[in-house]
């Protein structure tokens, strides 16, 4: 019985439904199974990151070599070993890629290579499998702090980038042809020739009311992000007409605002689209567009008025980034609940970058970078189950002081103030089933909060190269 174990009442996080911003024409939640949680939270949690940080190294400055950039690709065993170590396989985009950064490495992901290692071919030796936790750097045996994965979710899983960016900065392009060619033609040229405007950010969010999790994505992580901008001390940033909430969360008034302000930074907060659960063709169609104040899907060809160029989006929402083919949530939840079952719809569609980002990024001036979830997000990443005390800080500092500062980071280096406290909460999950091997009352509740806090920070991820920053103040 769902929240009952032999006789064990329901109290605590069992006795109230976990919510997640999946939408399917309402709200996916669920209550917990005790027995289906139990275990899933027993199992081994994320990998934790590492601690990036060096006294010795300026680590926002990816062009030492010291730190580095390089492309992580899939292995193809047809290919000679020197024509790989050189990247003659390559799209020519890429080739010039990595010819304009220092003929920078580049590495090979292998499904028969684990443990946090990627493949590297050389000339004068032979190949490598790297540790990405080892030396850092380009020479050598060494591993980028800095890596761009040029390939789709199908050819190198989700969970690879999960892993890499514990201990790297890292983002994806899932691009080819004159997309792939159009981006790093822009990236190349840190386009110079888009007119964006620091000063103008968008944030809207969708507010549908307690106990909907839109409510609390707004007044917890939308509003402060809101606030911190319009509490810079430079008095940067305009927020009138560009903080659109609630009621004026809608997708033409979303539309609009990005056409007359021309944003450098784009945030919307609300529910994504996982819906139709028993189409899982029209489902991958429209996985994870913005579902706004309305209920109503934000329209792509509406928002092909807009031109993105140079701009960098940050969207709240489930399975705004794409979708995984192996739910990382399979196991925790009451069979056939509404979210059970979007989980299970989701992971139907399979592995793919969803239809939002990718046409940003290929658009004919393409958007610098999104950030988004890979799976649904959940209220107890934002919002303490225990306590009720607030968590989503890391998220605000990371797009107001670090993104938006005039040290101007990039946006890998920005992220791994959100990624780093996986480390801690993975921690905190090895400590609870140590105490539930020792009986300890309440041992493995905890267990399953951290791990669930764990993974869902984890899916957060970077479409786009992860050495872009902001444009620099006028």
């Amino acid at each position: 019985m769902a929240g009952r174990e032999r006789g064990v009442p329901v109290s605590g996080i069992w006795s109230s439904p976990l919510y997640s911003n999946a939408w399917f024409g309402e709200q996916a939640e669920s209550m917990l199974d005790l027995g289906y949680a139990r275990s899933w939270a027993a199992r081994a949690g994320p990998a934790p990151p590492q601690d990036l940080a060096g006294p010795e190294l300026d680590l926002a400055d990816w062009r030492q070599p010291d730190v580095g950039w390089g492309l992580v690709v899939p292995d193809d065993d047809a290919v000679p070993d020197g024509e790989k170590a050189l990247g003659r396989d390559l799209p020519l985009a890429l080739q010039k890629l990595v010819a304009e950064r220092g003929q920078a490495p580049v590495l090979r992901w292998r499904p028969d290579v684990r443990d946090g290692r990627l493949r590297r071919y050389f000339t004068d030796r032979p190949a490598a499998d790297l540790r990405v936790s080892g030396e850092r750097g380009v020479v050598g045996l060494k591993v980028p702090h800095y890596l761009l994965i040029a390939a789709s979710p199908a050819a190198i899983p989700w969970r690879v980038q999960y892993r890499l960016q514990t201990e790297a900065f890292v983002g994806r392009i899932a691009l080819s042809g004159a997309a792939l060619e159009n981006y790093i033609e822009h990236l190349l040229d840190e386009w110079s020739r888009c007119a964006v405007q620091r000063a103008t950010p968008v944030v809207w969010a969708v507010d549908h009311a307690h106990p909907d999790i839109t409510r609390l994505m707004r007044t917890s992580l939308a509003d402060k992000l809101a606030a911190a901008l319009r509490s810079d001390p430079q008095g940067e940033f305009a927020l009138d007409g560009g903080h659109l909430v609630a009621e004026a969360a809608r997708s033409a008034s979303l539309i609009g605002a990005l056409v007359e302000r021309r944003p450098a930074f784009v945030m919307t907060s609300s529910h994504g689209a996982t819906y139709p659960l028993d189409n899982p063709l029209k489902l991958r169609q429209q996985l994870g567009l913005p579902v706004d104040q309305e209920r109503r899907l934000l329209d792509l060809t509406a928002l092909a008025a807009w031109n993105p160029g140079g701009c960098i989006w940050y969207a709240h929402a489930c399975c705004s980034a794409g979708s995984a083919a192996v739910s990382e949530f399979a196991g925790i939840l009451t069979p056939y609940t509404s979210l059970d079952r979007t989980l299970t719809a989701v992971a139907g569609a399979g592995d793919q970058v969803a239809p939002l980002p990718q046409a940003l990024l290929s658009a004919p001036t393409p958007l610098r970078a999104f950030i988004g979830h890979v799976e649904p997000t959940f209220d107890w990443t934002l919002r303490d189950p225990e306590t009720n005390q607030i968590l989503a800080s890391p998220l605000v500092n990371a797009f107001s002081r670090e993104l938006h500062g005039v040290s101007r980071r990039p946006l890998g280096m920005v992220l791994q103030s959100y990624v780093r406290a996986v480390a801690g909460l993975l921690m905190d999950h090895a400590d609870a089933l140590r105490d539930h091997d020792d009986l300890v009352p309440g041992a493995i509740e905890r267990a399953l909060r951290s791990k669930l806090m764990a993974s869902d920070r984890q899916a957060l991820v970077l479409l786009g190269d992860p050495t872009v920053r902001m444009p620099a103040p006028y």
